[in-house]
């Protein structure tokens, strides 16, 4: 990477008008300004989604992470094993990731196994097959996270009894490298290592535990028991391990190497496509892709998706991505497995689990072996205000006090008679971020309440309605949505008198969270 450079910022291509969010007479619910071809939501701090479409045509995802917020974590996904496959969204909601972007290469129709560099919480899950070196890496940066496009190799060796060292060439590999030697542990899964022997006509296996040599044989195995190593060598690499009996002492040993040390999470690429902020990539037939970019700092993360092989959205080729990304602001970018396994989930705002994004071409998610995502640790603001909160609550004097009911929230409610008229009584909430805040109500319920009351949020995109029937579902938390809000101090949640329902509108008090 090279020095910081003035970059064209994403959140200026995707400013979202809004309007003030002083309170304005309701009556009915207004809709947010059309945003045009750009729809921009936060996921959680230092994370936001981006829905696009662009000429050519094409649709593209975009999540742009600061990797400087410290809640903010990378991960590594996976099945739970190098030689499965697995749904993006299974993969992320087995972690709890918030959003996610399919990953590596892959052993396809065989072992499924990734052909590239994997990196979780600092251990090395597989090594590259021949060639698969580039990734993108995450390096712990404080509490926090820096990222960069670079190459990583496995540096392994296998010392035998007379302390001769082999050098292991795979790590958890679908393919062994030419008269290579290929290390696998249990990380490895339970397909059959007879897939991995790229047409060798030679093979020897040995079986290693604690430290011994527990089994000899020409013909590989599958899963490997706890606690066991297995070593795998073919061609030439058979024959260097042919004097290795049972009972040998054998010892394996295997660490990333390069990149400038060892990263929190990787995970392999096929090729870069920018180099300090320069295409270095060769032309290619469009297609659905995934990259993944950096900023030259490394503290700005770009995970996009582009949409492919359809008439709404017809992909793009590695020189067009290469120039899309730097477009975004990337310094350094590299290309992911794309095509059919291109695909982006996210938890949306007040869902619980992630949910695809993009238009996969396949029609819908492909199995793949790993992806990238990450996983958020910020604990959710969140304010509860009550009518008798000094300084939070006003309304007129047509409304009256009333502390009738037990379902009250503290010691008493407001209540006025509805009319055709504007006189909300108003929330006043001190709002820390602009993004997405659930809002919900308390209120006691009682036959002869209103059973349209009106509830106005001010949003960015102008005052919203929400009709809430009070003579039900009374005295507990009632959500009114999840909704838009921006920075700063003011009224955001109203209690209108402007409804044609019959009976008191009440209001007592409301909680407002981050989301």
């Amino acid at each position: 990477m090279r020095r910081p450079a003035v970059a064209v910022l994403l959140s200026a291509l995707l400013a979202i008008p809004g309007v003030g969010v002083l309170p304005t007479p309701v009556g009915a619910v207004v809709t947010a300004p059309d945003v045009g071809v750009f729809a921009t939501t936060s996921l959680a701090p230092g994370l936001t989604l981006t829905d696009a479409t662009i000429s050519g045509p094409n649709r593209v995802t975009i999540l742009t992470a600061n990797l400087a917020e410290p809640t903010l974590q990378p991960t590594y996904l996976n099945p739970g094993t190098v030689s499965a496959t697995a749904t993006l969204t299974t993969m992320a909601n087995r972690v709890g990731a918030v959003a996610a972007v399919n990953g590596d290469f892959f052993d396809m129709g065989a072992t499924g196994a990734p052909r590239g560099i994997g990196i979780s919480d600092g251990t090395l899950i597989h090594g590259p097959a021949s060639g698969w070196n580039n990734v993108a890496a995450l390096f712990a940066n404080g509490a926090a996270s820096r990222g960069a496009v670079t190459q990583i190799f496995l540096d392994a060796t296998v010392t035998l009894p007379n302390g001769t060292r082999l050098t292991a060439t795979n790590l958890n590999s679908p393919d062994i490298a030419a008269n290579g030697i290929g290390v696998y542990n249990p990380l490895w899964g339970d397909q059959p290592r007879s897939q991995v022997l790229d047409g060798a006509t030679r093979a020897r296996e040995i079986e290693i535990t604690n430290g011994r040599v527990t089994r000899v044989s020409t013909t590989p195995g599958g899963k490997v028991a706890n606690g066991t190593v297995v070593v795998l060598g073919v061609g030439t690499g058979a024959d260097a391990l042919a004097g290795i009996a049972v009972g040998d002492a054998v010892t394996v040993n295997y660490a990333p190497r390069g990149g400038g040390g060892t990263p929190r999470v990787a995970i392999g690429g096929n090729l870069v496509l920018l180099q300090d902020g320069v295409p270095t990539t060769v032309s290619h037939p469009k297609n659905p892709r995934t990259a993944v970019g950096f900023s030259a700092d490394g503290l700005t993360m770009w995970l996009v998706v582009v949409d492919g092989r359809s008439t709404t959205s017809v992909g793009m080729t590695y020189v067009e991505l290469a120039n899309y990304m730097r477009s975004l602001g990337a310094d350094d970018a590299i290309n992911l497995d794309g095509g059919g396994s291109s695909t982006l989930v996210a938890r949306m705002p007040g869902a619980t689990s992630v949910s695809v994004r993009n238009t996969p071409s396949d029609g819908s998610q492909r199995a793949v072996p790993n992806g990238l995502g990450f996983v958020s640790t910020a604990q959710p603001w969140s304010t509860t205000i009550d009518n008798t909160t000094p300084g939070r609550f006003t309304a007129s004097g047509n409304w009256g006090t009333s502390s009738y009911s037990g379902q009250r929230y503290g010691t008493d409610y407001r209540f006025a008679n509805p009319v055709l008229a504007s006189d909300p009584a108003w929330y006043r909430v001190n709002i820390p971020e602009t993004g997405n805040y659930r809002v919900e109500v308390w209120y006691p319920a009682d036959p002869g309440y209103n059973d349209s009351t009106p509830f106005i949020v001010a949003t960015t995109s102008g005052n919203q309605t929400v009709r809430v029937n009070q003579r039900t579902n009374g005295g507990r938390w009632v959500s009114l949505g999840v909704f838009h809000l921006a920075a700063g101090d003011g009224d955001r949640v109203g209690v209108s008198r402007w409804t044609s329902g019959t009976g008191y509108v009440i209001a007592d008090a409301i909680r407002v969270t981050r989301v």
